[in-house]
């Protein structure tokens, strides 16, 4: 993959990083809050942490494939400049998050349209390399 994907791996690596960031951010906030693990509820600040890092995990089952499909079809490049922007729209959505809940919408947005574009490109590509395009 690094010899003709290196800077979509690199996106890949980003969002990995982010995910990484979101998940130490919960440790921090249960000894800050003193929510015991494997307890998930505790004051809102701690449910926001905790949120926005279930909320990561959940969009990278879609955007971690979508990146690769669409790699595939459109090459590297292009796939990194679409796929930069859901660690960028990531990282957005936890700050925001975590300072109020009505914060997070610019984040999510960016990191969705990053995600659907990924998507409906590879799906793009899938159906015009099927009918010989």
């Amino acid at each position: 993959m690094l010899d003709n994907y290196p800077y979509t791996a690199l996106v890949a690596v980003l969002a990995l990083f982010v995910y990484t960031w979101v998940t130490m951010r919960v440790g921090a906030a249960r000894g800050k809050y003193n929510v015991q693990a494997p307890a998930t509820d505790g004051p809102p600040e701690f449910q926001r942490v905790f949120r926005a890092h279930m909320n990561t995990l959940e969009q990278m089952i879609t955007f971690v494939p979508a990146l690769a499909i669409f790699a595939m079809a459109w090459g590297d490049l292009p796939t990194a400049i679409v796929g930069v922007f859901w660690p960028i729209g990531r990282i957005l959505y936890a700050v925001g998050y975590y300072k109020a809940p009505e914060k997070r919408g610019p984040g999510f947005g960016i990191s969705f349209l990053a995600t659907a574009i990924l998507l409906i490109g590879g799906l793009v590509g899938i159906v015009m390399k099927l009918g010989g395009f």
